[in-house]
């Protein structure tokens, strides 16, 4: 049967909608109570803090000061996770993204990339490039030891200037007068050689300015300009982060995020859905399936459909990059009040019942506009035996702008592994919803996985004009180890920042 119910949060604006043969117990079962409290009490623990995602916001401005002393008149944006939820979470990166007058093409966006790549690791930071992936991307991994919200080391806003020789006394006089008075420098010492001179700057900020602009003196090069120690360096060392320079992620986070502040709970739903998604291996890219951005259009279209939030309109649509603030603003998550926790729970439950038993992964369309577009609409449903490209897709995703599929890399046993792991997880819902503790803990940490057989690039169809395909798959394995190391520790930083910021609130 299909079911209507009235949330008691929701009674005075609509009621919820599932349109489709719904096995779960009903609303009203109490057991959804301890669900939803469950899922709100892990979601809260999330979140780093405050004090992350404001670093996160000083980073977006240093990396603007290097990208701009490039000769680049660009502006740099936060998106992604920062935007959507509002907080900086557990085993996320910071995206950001750089947004010229005119956007690049592809080839020229590679070349940006590649020489911005150059001037971060030449300032300390551990960045590589990616200029031919289909959005060409740096991912740049943290340095620093110092966690976000902690208090800065000594040194942290000290650096290193070596010059290509040594300068005389009139030299060193007008070059201590020129970071005093243009770079906001506090004090200045020379080594005995007067080749080298450790600059200490009013904060981290104009650190980082400072090392990206101080490049002559007097027509004196000064080669090597570094923090004096990156493990403790300003707050872009501090974080994991991609950098691009598509404007199209951008304008799909603020959408999806105003999507999301429909319902205040439906955050709380993301990043439990996104720790079960790394979990259940459905959140892999890498390995041809879905990336996180994925799963929150997923998330946007199942409470658009059951109405729990209204359908992103195509007004929405228009709005460009210029009118978007380059910060995000911090939303902590609410406390959900007793009687909107069972909502929570049976809405986790219906999304994974949705996902794994009634949505039509060979007709229908996931989007955020059109709750009942279908492949044949956007012309996705002409099987010529092509893997990953139009006119035909295992499993279609509409990007909230453009014509883009964003799950075109999944193929048809991708698909039935991202179908079988929702079945499973709902199967575990109605078999351990006594007992909602264990339940959020087996979900999010060891839940049950479809079996997947190990294919190679080529039984994936993916193949290389120009690499032989046993060095492709040496280079696949290679990016999935380090795709896995990366993972890893931004999960483990994550975690450490949530204590740290445990430990400083239990300090004030």
């Amino acid at each position: 049967m299909r079911r209507i119910l009235a949330p008691w949060c929701l009674k005075s604006t609509r009621a919820l909608h599932i349109p489709w043969t719904s096995k779960l117990p009903l609303p009203s079962d109490p057991r959804w109570h301890g669900l939803g409290k469950a899922i709100v009490d892990l979601a809260r623990s999330c979140d780093t803090g405050k004090a992350a995602f404001e670093e996160c916001c000083v980073a977006r401005e240093q990396l603007e000061f290097v990208v701009q002393s490039m000769g680049y008149d660009m502006s740099i944006y936060i998106f992604g996770g920062l935007v959507t939820t509002g907080l900086f979470e557990v085993g996320g990166d910071v995206d950001f993204v750089g947004i010229l007058d005119i956007e690049p093409g592809f080839a020229e966006a590679g070349e940006i990339l590649r020489r911005a790549s150059g001037a971060l690791r030449r300032l300390g930071l551990r960045s590589r490039v990616y200029p031919k992936a289909r959005v060409p991307v740096i991912k740049a991994d943290r340095v620093s030891r110092s966690l976000p919200g902690s208090p800065f080391h000594s040194l942290s806003c000290d650096g290193i200037f070596q010059f290509s020789r040594q300068v005389n006394t009139g030299e060193a006089e007008s070059f201590t007068s020129r970071v005093k008075s243009n770079y906001n420098a506090t004090s200045v010492e020379w080594n005995s050689s007067y080749q080298f001179a450790t600059v200490q700057f009013a904060n981290t900020s104009s650190l980082v300015y400072g090392l990206a602009n101080l490049r002559v003196h007097n027509e004196v090069e000064i080669s090597l300009r570094l923090p004096v120690d990156a493990r403790y360096g300003p707050e872009v060392y501090r974080f994991p982060f991609d950098f691009c320079l598509s404007p199209t992620g951008l304008r799909s986070s603020h959408l999806l995020g105003e999507a999301l502040a429909e319902y205040p709970y439906s955050r709380h739903l993301l990043l439990v859905l996104k720790k079960w998604g790394r979990a259940s291996g459905i959140i892999n890219s890498i390995d041809g399936l879905l990336a996180s951005y994925a799963l929150t259009v997923m998330v946007v279209h199942f409470l658009s459909l059951v109405q729990a939030i209204p359908k992103v309109t195509a007004a929405k649509l228009n709005e460009g990059p210029k009118v978007l603030s380059p910060n995000p603003e911090y939303r902590p998550l609410e406390e959900a009040p007793l009687g909107a926790m069972g909502e929570v729970g049976y809405l986790l439950a219906a999304f994974l019942e949705y996902f794994g038993c009634a949505f039509d992964y060979e007709k229908m369309v996931v989007c955020t506009t059109n709750m009942g577009l279908t492949k044949a609409m956007m012309e996705w449903d002409r099987d010529t035996g092509a893997i990953g490209k139009p006119p035909f897709f295992h499993f279609a995703i509409k990007d909230p702008y453009g014509l883009d599929n964003i799950a075109r890399n999944l193929d048809l046993e991708s698909t039935a592994y991202v179908q079988k792991a929702h079945h499973l997880a709902v199967k575990t819902v109605m078999e351990e919803l006594n007992d909602p503790t264990f339940l959020i803990s087996e979900l999010t940490k060891d839940p049950r996985k479809p079996l997947r057989v190990v294919r190679s690039l080529s039984d994936r169809g993916i193949r290389s004009e120009s690499i032989p395909p046993d060095q492709l798959e040496a280079r696949h394995a290679l990016s999935r180890l380090q795709f896995q190391q990366r993972k890893r520790s931004m999960e483990d930083f994550g975690e450490r920042a949530v204590k740290n910021k445990k430990k400083s609130e239990h300090s004030v």
